[in-house]
């Protein structure tokens, strides 16, 4: 039978007495366990004898009340202090304390290891321990008739009954849902997830408990790359002990490690399949259901751009593609380092911007339905992405933002190049030559011939002739100001279009 405080101070070679809360003597011992961190509450369950030299133990007695109640919260059965180590004095308030909440404070004599306090409790609580490997072999076993099965898609709601819990997967810190069992989080409960966990400097805590509407609400860290919590709300009747709910949160984080692998293979081909698009070497039909495939086969579709501000730090688009999957949102995703492609629903534009974060800005082109129109529509997505501000959250669709002296579209983009710059591209085209190049160069440089003629690696008399033939093809004066301009603009418009 499982051991109570009262009865293992009356083991005599584990020399260990009872100082106070006396009140709390008939507590059950289910394990004994050594902590020496400042929040042991957070790495314990109920019943747990907590065991410490005393490192974890506050000096300060307003905190040593706070260490009682918190630990007696949790359910601990009891304190066992080590004598003369690194423990503080326990003062008045905190001996009050403990008899108030009926926790036993226990001195543990120097001589006596606490390894012994442990053995003697497992041996006591034999029982108990081969009912939770009773237990945990269950849990394992309806993993393996899930996957016999083929309902992968609905393991953690199996696990459910057999844990008496609800369970779900959130991500840290925005605490959403990433796996759920019969139903994901309600708003009050993910508001108190997310402020517990932004809270704490650092990672969660092996064992993280909060009071929520619906209960007590336990979460477990999964051991993966990414930073997730098994949430455990238990249903009517005791919690799971903390044992049975690690072996759950591995078996979740096996089943999202391979989502992400699927996943990540997912995120390749379709980078693939939208640079075969974009350049018009995917045939439409089986382009068409591929789209089909990955959620984009119905409703009105867009290119969207993002680039992200120098304020955003690291790959921005590291776990963009396991976000968007997290939401549901159907994509084909393209990186060019700090700068993004992406098709989507044009009703998911708004979510998808939310999810990008702070400053990010984004260029939307127009809604489109046939492949035919999806070059085109990557063109509408970077021009608008060019006229976006850096370092702001911007959303700017195309046509829209446009400085009031330059084009409001690609065809008048193209317009515009042709105009002024036409001659010239057709001079550079016919005799191979580099007008246009050195003509931007020159501008670049303010002008000034030495510095833009070492950069071209040039002699500054070759820049003088290119420069002048520009003016003869062009019709413009280098220097007029408002010739200037306008083939400044000219230059940046064939930018745009030529992206």
């Amino acid at each position: 039978m499982p051991l109570t405080v009262a009865e293992l101070t009356q083991i005599p070679y584990l020399r260990t007495r009872l100082h106070a809360g006396g009140s709390g003597a008939d507590n059950v011992i289910s394990w004994a366990h050594s902590v020496e961190v400042h929040r042991p509450w957070e790495w314990l369950e109920a019943k747990d004898l907590l065991m410490t030299v005393g490192l974890g133990v506050p000096v300060d007695p307003d905190e040593q009340v706070e260490y009682v109640w918190k630990l007696a919260a949790v359910g601990v059965s009891g304190v066992a202090i080590g004598e003369e180590m690194q423990a503080p004095p326990l003062s008045d308030g905190m001996i009050a304390a403990a008899d108030e909440a009926a926790m036993p404070l226990l001195i543990t004599a120097y001589e006596v290891p606490f390894v012994q306090v442990s053995r003697a409790v497992a041996e006591a609580n034999r029982a108990d321990v081969n009912d939770r490997v009773v237990r945990a072999a269950r849990v394992y076993d309806k993993v393996r008739s899930v996957i016999e099965g083929g309902f992968e898609s609905e393991l953690l709601g199996i696990l459910e009954r057999e844990v008496n819990c609800r369970l779900s997967v959130c991500a840290h810190p925005t605490a959403e849902v990433v796996l759920a069992g019969s139903s994901g989080l309600d708003g009050p409960t993910r508001t108190a997830i997310r402020q517990a966990i932004e809270g704490r400097p650092r990672q969660a805590p092996g064992l993280l408990r909060l009071e929520v509407e619906a209960g007590t609400c336990l979460l477990v860290p999964l051991p993966l790359r990414r930073s997730l919590s098994l949430v455990a709300i238990p249903g009517n009747g005791p919690a799971p002990p903390y044992s049975l709910l690690q072996h759950v949160a591995t078996v979740a984080a096996l089943q999202l490690e391979r989502q992400w692998s699927q996943r990540e293979e997912l995120g390749r081909t379709g980078a693939e399949l939208f640079a075969q698009m974009h350049e018009g070497r995917a045939p439409a039909t089986r382009a068409a259901q591929q789209l089909i495939d990955r959620g984009l086969g119905s409703g009105p579709l867009v290119v969207l751009g993002a680039r992200a501000g120098a304020a955003v730090e690291g790959d921005p688009w590291d776990e963009l593609h396991h976000v968007l999957a997290d939401h549901g949102i159907g994509n084909l995703l393209w990186r060019r380092g700090r700068t993004l492609d992406l098709l989507v629903h044009d009703d998911d534009v708004m979510v998808v911007a939310e999810l990008l974060g702070r400053g990010v800005a984004i260029g939307v082109s127009d809604p489109f339905t046939g492949i035919e129109s999806f070059t085109g529509a990557v063109r509408e997505a970077r021009w608008a992405l060019d006229w976006a501000r850096d370092g702001e959250s911007t959303i700017l669709r195309y046509g829209e933002g446009a400085s009031s002296f330059g084009p409001r579209s690609i065809a008048e983009t193209e317009a515009m190049v042709s105009r002024v710059l036409g001659p010239l591209l057709e001079y550079d085209a016919e005799h191979q030559s580099e007008l246009t190049t050195s003509l931007r160069v020159f501008l670049a440089a303010n002008r000034s011939w030495k510095r833009a003629a070492a950069e071209l690696f040039i002699h500054k008399q070759t820049l003088v002739y290119r420069m002048r033939r520009v003016e003869k093809l062009t019709g413009h004066r280098l220097s007029e100001t408002a010739d200037v301009a306008e083939l400044w603009f000219a230059l940046e418009a064939l930018r745009r279009v030529s992206d």
